[in-house]
């Protein structure tokens, strides 16, 4: 599809801006109409959304590096990423997300997804082994295939810079960030265990991750039409961090410091998703690393409100819709909980996007996405006369 051909599809309707989704983001005014934010959909919500399939394995290409990128998987890979620009588009998004491409092979177990027949058929789920990983030693540290950022394929972004709708930009997220990733390639088990008796190993795991998340998000944010990086790494559970916060400060932000910095130099924004009770580095992420937004919240550890009276005026705060409603819920319980997130994050029109508390995933039934956001259609009707 050329950029001539996407222009025609795209003309005559909605006009996206992420000019306001900036504005909103760094609450910088006038308020406008609140944006819909999500870090990415899964794929079997975008298939069922829009009626048609995929035509490859979008996992390969979630779970291995794309270097040396045949032509067969780059026709899969421009056609997944034209889907997921017409599902954006069409959802009332004002930019497309895209994985960055770089990941670590680690050790993953195949289930069959039978939570998420309804939305994808046939789907499989990946759980992380926890108990072990690649890397158990220095012998496992230097005989590790890691991937080299100059190797890394970026056809995917490269193809949707020149084919976007005006006002539209893209979003690159990366599975798995600093923690993530050091933590998946020893197993979480074998990393706590290593932090006592291999501390020298865990940081040299660390710092490799970091260089290579950092390097390639470097190179991202020179691309004209990316808008965002968008990292995202779990850190806690239920009622904590999954490690100490000083383990995160000393070996994990430093690094997240250094995206930051690279993408606010090229004039980007950067979107920091966690999951679970990672509260207590807060501070650190606003005051030190410099994140523009926090996103993925849970009503049972804390309510999106309440983020956004602790933190809405130093940064945005993103999402918050919870997951569990969203997936057993009723559309008119979807619908009033929305309603309620926007009557206290929404009404100042700056510092809140509304959307899930986690990402626009599989299990969700879609008439249930769908009620959240025309929600938010309608609230920014009623609000700022437009949708």
């Amino acid at each position: 599809m050329s950029a001539g051909s996407s222009a025609s599809r795209f003309s005559g309707q909605r006009q996206p801006n992420f000019e306001n989704l900036r504005r909103t983001i760094l609450r910088q005014g006038p308020p406008g109409p609140v944006p819909f934010v999500e870090l990415f959909a899964d794929p079997g919500m975008v298939e069922a959304v829009l009626g048609e399939k995929f035509e490859a394995d979008l996992h390969r290409y979630i779970e291995e590096p794309l270097v040396n990128v045949s032509a067969e998987d780059l026709r899969g890979l421009l056609k997944a990423a034209e889907m997921y620009l017409r599902f954006s588009y069409e959802m009332g998004y004002d930019y497309v997300p895209m994985v960055t491409g770089l990941s670590f092979r680690r050790s993953q177990v195949a289930v069959a997804d039978t939570a998420a027949q309804a939305n994808w058929a046939g789907g499989l789920r990946y759980w992380q082994d926890e108990s072990s990983g690649p890397i158990q030693s220095w012998e496992d540290f230097e005989a590790y295939p890691w991937p080299r950022p100059e190797d890394v394929s970026y056809a995917a972004f490269e193809y949707l810079n020149g084919v976007l709708p005006d006002g539209m930009k893209m979003s690159a997220f990366q599975f798995g960030g600093v923690f993530e990733n050091a933590t998946w390639l020893m197993g979480l088990e074998r990393f706590s265990y290593a932090l006592r008796d291999q501390p020298e190993l865990v940081e040299a795991i660390c710092e490799r991750v970091g260089e290579l998340t950092t390097a390639v998000g470097e190179h991202l944010v020179t691309i004209d039409n990316l808008g965002m990086l968008f990292l995202g790494d779990d850190m806690g559970f239920y009622s904590g961090t999954l490690v100490s916060p000083d383990v995160l400060r000393r070996y994990v932000l430093p690094h997240y410091k250094k995206m930051a910095e690279a993408a606010h130099r090229a004039g980007k924004l950067f979107l920091f998703h966690s999951c679970g009770n990672m509260y207590k580095l807060m501070d650190d992420l606003i005051d030190d690393v410099g994140i523009d937004a926090k996103h993925s919240f849970e009503d049972k550890i804390l309510p999106v409100e309440e983020a956004y009276r602790r933190w809405g005026d130093r940064i945005a705060v993103l999402g918050g819709l919870d997951m569990d409603l969203l997936g057993r819920g009723t559309e008119e319980q979807v619908r009033a909980r929305a309603r309620e997130i926007l009557e206290v994050c929404g009404v100042r029109g700056m510092g809140y996007g509304l959307g899930t508390g986690n990402t626009a995933a599989n299990y969700i039934p879609v008439q249930n996405y769908l009620a959240m956001l025309d929600e938010g259609r309608r609230w920014n009707r009623e609000h700022f006369g437009v949708a």
